[in-house]
């Protein structure tokens, strides 16, 4: 799996990179604002979680939106194309890591007056204990733990263990909440070979898309203004703590 793209600058990927970096920017002078005002380094914290969400709520819509612009932008430039289409759900069986906690609080407060809500908090604990499981047993076997994470993720989609919103055809559930971490992972190979016996051969040729550096950078700064809630940055452990703050958001 190729991890990064150097992108020709047109006109649409400058743009859409300084729409990203527009909003960034005022997200986090929003939060610095914020911190400064209680007197803190950090700006949320479960003691303001609830009158922050609609805050959070809209910047992560608008945050996505430009991300979708981003992507507009760069996907034509990967000269094979888009083999992803409709229904496909196959990258669905991975176990998605590094999304950001806004995120998480976003999707959560969606996700919390639904009828099946406690069912998805079993699927996501579900989840998670297998992860935790694959991931002890590498780690007992290496001594890296970038390389031990590594090799659990793989032996997660192993599993072939669909998301918890995936629907049995492959769609997603959950589609305009989804994270980024789902947005950016794309194939320009038949998903036929975006399963656990292709994942790593060059019949398989699925990819990343990062932002620049730079609006990365913005998104730690954003993101180290939750830290004070210790959300996971896995994407099922991460709403399973976002469930131990239901009482605040109540």
């Amino acid at each position: 799996m190729s991890l990064c793209e150097e992108y020709f600058p047109t006109k649409a990927y400058t743009n859409a990179v300084n729409r990203l970096g527009l909003l960034l920017s005022k997200e986090r002078d929003r939060l610095d604002s914020v911190a400064r005002a209680l007197n803190r380094k950090y700006a949320i914290g479960p003691d303001n979680l609830a009158e922050q969400v609609p805050s959070i709520v809209g910047f992560v819509r608008e945050y996505h939106k430009d991300y979708s612009l981003y992507l507009e932008a760069v996907l034509p430039q990967h000269k094979k194309g888009i083999q992803c289409g409709p229904s496909c759900g196959n990258c669905c069986h991975h176990y998605p890591m590094s999304v950001e906690p806004f995120e998480l609080i976003y999707l959560y407060s969606n996700l919390r007056t639904r009828d099946d809500f406690m069912s998805i908090m079993e699927d996501c604990q579900i989840r998670a204990t297998l992860f935790e499981s694959l991931l002890e047993k590498r780690l007992a076997e290496l001594s890296s733990e970038d390389e031990a994470e590594d090799g659990a993720l793989h032996d997660y989609f192993s599993q072939w263990k669909s998301c918890p919103f995936s629907s049995p055809k492959g769609d997603c559930g959950i589609y305009p909440l989804r994270p980024v971490s789902c947005r950016m992972y794309f194939s320009e190979t038949h998903p036929d070979f975006c399963v656990p016996e292709y994942l790593q051969t060059e019949k398989n040729e699925s990819f990343v898309v990062y932002m620049p550096d730079h609006i990365e950078e913005s998104l730690c700064g954003i993101s180290e203004h939750y830290e004070d809630l210790s959300l996971p940055e896995s994407y099922f452990g991460g709403l399973l703590s976002m469930n131990l703050y239901e009482g605040v958001l109540s």
